[in-house]
């Protein structure tokens, strides 16, 4: 499967949050990450979706900016790839 320009746009984008919420977050970010990981799970579990369905959904219905949207996009990637 190759990835198209879009999806290749996105993923780094969700990486760039990862990476600004470890150096916002420092030693709080892994407990902080294993919170709202725990929490999609159990939603995406609910839904039979994807967690970043998931989070793509709670992030339009709430409508999240700024650190928020950014904490939940992190905990999305968290959950796909692990910080070493």
């Amino acid at each position: 499967m190759q990835a198209t320009e879009k999806q290749v746009t996105m993923a780094a984008q969700l990486y760039d949050m990862r990476d600004k919420a470890r150096r916002l977050l420092g030693e709080k970010y892994n407990p902080h990450m294993a919170e709202l990981g725990k929490i999609l799970t159990m939603m995406a579990a609910r839904d039979k979706k994807e967690p970043l369905a998931v989070a793509i959904e709670v992030a339009k219905k709430r409508e999240l900016i700024g650190m928020d949207l950014m904490m939940l996009m992190a905990a999305v990637v968290e959950l796909s790839e692990p910080t070493p």
